[in-house]
């Protein structure tokens, strides 16, 4: 084969470079786009999570409520606890997306940095 494709793929020269440069360029944009899609996936769940946690202090607040309306009633305390429960899974959650969160700032924060730099040595 032939031609000016065959040219650029043995050539060691300007061309070749600015090939070179280029699909390096765009490897590192799809790289920091998924870091990007990653941080508004985790800010997406943390919403999530925020509603879900208001919910759940609602429904905590009712519980007590219930609870002191009528002291010695079984269903309101089993209902307390499941609450509680709940919280206490969307708290380990909280924290989960916070270090996600946390690393994917870290990690975005780093990669433009490095970024940074390449482009100062060109």
């Amino acid at each position: 084969m032939s031609g000016k494709s065959d040219g650029l793929r043995n050539s060691t020269g300007p061309e070749r470079r600015d090939e070179n440069d280029s699909l390096s360029g765009r490897e590192s944009m799809l790289a920091r786009q998924k870091l990007i899609d990653a941080m508004i996936d985790n800010n997406m769940r943390q919403l999530k999570f925020d509603s879900a946690r208001r919910g759940a202090e609602i429904e905590r607040a009712c519980a007590v409520r219930d609870c002191e309306k009528d002291p010695g009633a079984s269903e309101p305390i089993e209902r307390l606890r499941a609450i509680e429960l709940r919280l206490h899974e969307l708290g380990e959650e909280h924290r989960r997306l916070v270090a996600e969160r946390e690393w994917l700032n870290k990690s975005l924060f780093e990669f433009d940095q490095v970024a940074e730099s390449g482009r100062r040595l060109s």
